[in-house]
This record gives C-alpha cells, sequence and structure tokens, in this order.
C-alpha cells in the first residue's frame, strides 16, 4: 500500500482531526471541513507540506473524485464553511484492507474514457436539476416582486389616507379653536 493512501487513512481515521477532516456519517467518504485551515494545521503533520490543491491533485491521482454538494442548487458563499467531500470505491471507515485495492492512475484507457461519458450524463443532469431549480426561484422571485409592488401601493395609499384624516383633523380643531 502506497505511504500516501496509508498516511490518508491514518489522518481521517484520527479523531483528534475530526473538526477539520474526518468520515462522512456513511463511512464512504471523507470530508474535510474549512480547507484553509485544514492545510495549515494537519497536512503538516501527515505530510511534507501544507499545500491543499497539491494534496488533492494527489487524490485524484488515486482515483479520488469530490462529491458534488448542490445543496438544493444553492451556492455556498461562506468559503470557510466550504466542505470538500471525496469518495473512492475502496476507501471506507474500518476496512484498511481496501486499501490493496485503490490504484495510482498511469494514464486514459479506454474504460476510463466510458466511464467520462458517464459522468458526462451525470454532469447534463445535474446542470438540468440546476436549471430547472434556477427557474423556479426565478418564479418565486417574480412573484416576490409582484407582491413587494402590492405592498408599496397599499402603503402610498396608507399614507394618502393618513394625510387626508391629518388634514381633517387639523380642520376641525381650526373650527373648535375659532369657536371657543
Amino acid at each position: 500500500v502506497p505511504a500516501f493512501l496509508n498516511k490518508l487513512y491514518n489522518m481521517v481515521d484520527d479523531q483528534s482531526t475530526d473538526e477539520l477532516i474526518c468520515w462522512s456519517t456513511d463511512g464512504l467518504s471523507f470530508i474535510v471541513i474549512r480547507h484553509e485551515e485544514f492545510a495549515k494545521k494537519v497536512l503538516p503533520r501527515f505530510f511534507k507540506h501544507s499545500n491543499f490543491s497539491s494534496f488533492v491533485r494527489q487524490l485524484n491521482m488515486y482515483g479520488f473524485h469530490k462529491v458534488p454538494h448542490l445543496q438544493n442548487g444553492v451556492l455556498n458563499i461562506q468559503g470557510t464553511a466550504e466542505r470538500w467531500e471525496f469518495s473512492n470505491p475502496h476507501f471506507q471507515r474500518n476496512q484498511p484492507d481496501l486499501l490493496l485495492l485503490v490504484n495510482r492512475k498511469k494514464g486514459r484507457d479506454p474504460e476510463e474514457k466510458e466511464s467520462g461519458v458517464v459522468d458526462l450524463h451525470h454532469i447534463l443532469d445535474e446542470i438540468s436539476a440546476i436549471k430547472k431549480h434556477q427557474m423556479s426561484i426565478s418564479n418565486e422571485l417574480k412573484n416576490v416582486q409582484n407582491d413587494n409592488q402590492v405592498l408599496w401601493q397599499e402603503n402610498i395609499a396608507s399614507r394618502e389616507r393618513y394625510n387626508r384624516h391629518q388634514e381633517t383633523i387639523d380642520k376641525i380643531l381650526r373650527f373648535l379653536a375659532s369657536v371657543f
């Protein structure tokens, strides 16, 4: 088993690092939380560098894939809270014996190209889902804008009524002041 995989398994399995890297709830993937802090605090303990991009490239060389999280089509703006999830079918919690099956990529073979087509279909499906979600958000936004317009019109009408009432009250008070 390559040293990288042993170090990776130990790093993910180490409970003292769980606030920055841990197993997913099902144990079929692992999650890096706050990747910049992870790179500074955890990577140097297990590797000779603190470069998160190099770490991700190394993961990719061993067939790990980033698990996409659409969170209902909304991107997470808070970069510090970003979660990176990676999976490999042979990298699982409590099964270090499977590490023997994780191979370093050598080059693109026909089988990988076919899986690339499958990935393309998956990506197209995801894009379609995003477009549908975007359309529903757009429709909801139009409804909110219409509601906002109605509220502004009601607000203006209320102000005008208030001003008319105030003028009537002022006239009544002036009349009463002139009588008494």
